[in-house]
């Protein structure tokens, strides 16, 4: 038996030329952990952030240490630990895996912990493998939010968390409002969301509350133009602690997100998806030798919805 297996990552920091590939001994399963054979993975921003050498992920980083990349998994299973129930050899399985510390599903395969995957029905398409982390981040900063609390202004609504966002907030009852320069591409779309042009959203002062996916200043300006008290989910890490300080300023209350595994919420996505009262909308797809050029892509800022990585 081949017990070698690639993955995709870095040794060192700057452009998306340093993704690299290294061939892996398998390693030895823990009792709760299962061994997956990658179908496909999705590329999110903490991919890029980690790969350009930012955040805590990146800092913990070793010099010259391989540090493999992604996050999301759609794979088969082929081994499990010997304490693991209800996921058996043969299993198509879904998840947000790894997360923050220990990226790896841009590779051949990897290994899960059961806390953080699903099982799946095994006919799925390769697009479902862009829901986990952008879908998890946008039911939990929603969670934060409340549909009683006005209208529900979410920016960035054609990337990766935010169509999955506007979807999500429409299902659960918000009142929702993409703010975005890209009206002709949302009209396009599968689902129909109201929206407004930036120029728009700034032609007078808004009252409701804020789904903030774009950070900086960006989100400040909005702050500015929305009514005193209005509550706000920040999502962009790095911006975070800025645009909180700046909303307490304007007598807001912000809050911060980081998307933790959750297994009752990633089975309630994916069997919204299953229901197609929720849909993952999808650019383009690489091929695992394609990493590269898939992050390029995501970095021209040009795609809507998920890239997906076929292993």
């Amino acid at each position: 038996m081949n017990n070698q297996y690639k993955q995709i990552g870095i040794t060192e920091f700057g452009t998306s030329e340093q993704l690299c590939v290294r061939e892996a001994v398998k390693p030895m399963l823990d009792t709760k952990q299962v061994w997956v054979r990658v179908l496909a993975s999705s590329v999110n921003p903490i991919d890029i952030k980690t790969r350009s050498g930012l955040g805590y992920v990146a800092q913990a980083k070793s010099e010259g240490a391989f540090l493999p990349l992604g996050y999301d998994l759609l794979g088969v299973v082929e081994q499990v630990g010997d304490k693991v129930a209800g996921i058996q050899p043969g299993d198509t399985v879904l998840g947000m895996v790894g997360f923050p510390t220990n990226p790896g599903c841009y590779a051949s395969h990897v290994v899960a912990d059961i806390e953080q995957i699903i099982s799946i029905d095994e006919k799925v398409s390769l697009e479902i493998a862009g829901l986990s982390l952008a879908g998890l981040t946008a039911v939990q900063a929603l969670s934060k939010l409340s549909p009683s609390n006005g209208t529900l202004y979410i920016n960035a609504p054609t990337g990766g968390v935010g169509h999955l966002a506007v979807q999500t907030a429409m299902n659960a009852g918000f009142d929702v409002v993409a703010v975005t320069t890209r009206s002709d591409l949302i009209e396009s779309m599968e689902f129909k969301v109201p929206n407004v042009h930036y120029e728009d959203f700034f032609a007078h002062r808004r009252t409701g509350q804020l789904l903030d996916l774009v950070g900086g200043d960006i989100a400040k300006q909005m702050l500015s133009n929305m009514a005193s008290g209005t509550h706000f989910v920040t999502v962009p890490t790095v911006t975070k602690d800025d645009v909180i300080t700046h909303g307490q300023t304007l007598n807001m209350h912000g809050e911060g997100v980081l998307v933790m595994p959750n297994r009752e919420q990633l089975n309630a996505l994916y069997q919204a998806v299953r229901a197609d009262q929720l849909k993952v909308l999808v650019s383009k797809k690489y091929t695992l030798d394609e990493v590269s050029q898939a992050h390029s892509f995501v970095e021209q800022g040009q795609h809507f919805g998920k890239v997906i990585i076929v292993a």
